[in-house]
């Protein structure tokens, strides 16, 4: 289904609410107070909560296969951390966006999407561990590595980090402490 104009806004503001409120305090009224429109309109463009909740995963998914596409057609391990770099960048231009690690506390009552988000995770951790068994097969990463392990390790390390950055983000750029993450992992898993 094609987004219209007014859809994005309400998704954006949604992203704004859940990300400052938590997603407990998010009601129609608020979104619309949030988008400038009345409660009824809203309605106009989405059936119910539930389908903006949904529209806020597609917005979610839809990020993450921007971020894949956009690192792809270099060696291994530059694709791997330029998908760390990218996404970085990418909550430092739009913190609210760094709900889309924390999904289980969002969608806990709602089996379809948080179905979706897992869904969407194991993709992840699946493409990091082949972007990993490739760095192997090129010779970048040792070929003892456990893929799982590291896997596991790289997406729970920028999950914390960028916890820690949103809690406290005058600590620095978020692209920065990403930097020095990876440069710190490397070593352990290069070759």
């Amino acid at each position: 289904m094609q987004s219209s104009e007014r859809q994005k806004e309400i998704v954006a503001a949604v992203f704004n609410l859940i990300s400052d409120q938590g997603i407990q305090e998010l009601t129609i009224k608020k979104i619309a107070q949030a988008v400038g429109v009345s409660e009824p309109a809203i309605y106009r463009h989405f059936e119910s909560k539930s389908d903006i909740l949904a529209a806020v995963v597609d917005e979610m998914i839809a990020h993450r296969n921007t971020t894949f596409a956009r690192i792809s057609g270099n060696s291994a391990a530059t694709t791997l951390a330029s998908f760390f770099t990218v996404q970085s960048i990418l909550f430092e231009d739009l913190p609210a966006l760094t709900i889309m690690l924390f999904p289980e506390d969002l969608f806990r009552n709602d089996t379809v999407l948080l179905t979706r988000i897992m869904d969407t995770m194991k993709d992840t951790l699946g493409r990091i561990r082949e972007l990993l068994q490739a760095g192997i097969d090129e010779g970048s990463f040792r070929p003892d590595l456990d893929r799982d392990a590291v896997a596991l390790m790289l997406v729970g390390g920028f999950r914390l980090l960028v916890s820690s950055w949103r809690l406290d983000p005058a600590s620095g750029r978020l692209k920065e402490k990403t930097r020095r993450f990876i440069d710190g992992v490397w070593p352990l898993i290069s070759r």
